[in-house]
């Protein structure tokens, strides 16, 4: 991919910015606490669907499924972002929640582009 350009860096710093007023870096936090469960059983016992630990990581989730979307469409530089965010540790801290999510509807859309992103950087 072409050398990160000021467009590319722009686009970094506002989608840094909507994580941060989105909540999304707090809740980024959260998940590495010793209150995140990451089995799903586990987790969504303890944070149903509508509890503040719930839409944590739907928050999380959700901001790293659009910048995965970005990129599965080629709109945001792979070295800047690959050097600006440890994407692939995240999926790893979440995954079981996002495929425990995938597997309980029966949508394989969802956080697709998440876990691909996390691939891709991972190499």
């Amino acid at each position: 991919m072409a050398k990160p350009t000021y467009q590319d860096a722009t686009l970094m710093l506002q989608i840094a910015q909507w994580g941060a007023a989105s909540g999304a870096n707090e809740a980024a936090n959260w998940i590495w606490s010793d209150q995140f469960i990451p089995d799903y059983a586990g987790f969504i016992e303890k944070y149903p669907p509508g509890s503040d630990g719930f839409a944590k990581v739907s928050r999380v989730c959700g901001w790293y499924e659009t910048i995965g979307t970005l990129y599965k469409q080629g709109l945001i530089n792979e070295e800047l972002l690959f050097d600006w965010l440890a994407v692939y540790l995240v999926w790893d801290r979440v995954k079981g929640i996002a495929l425990g999510q995938r597997a309980q509807l029966g949508e394989p859309r969802i956080y697709e582009n998440f876990e691909a992103l996390a691939e891709a950087q991972r190499g």
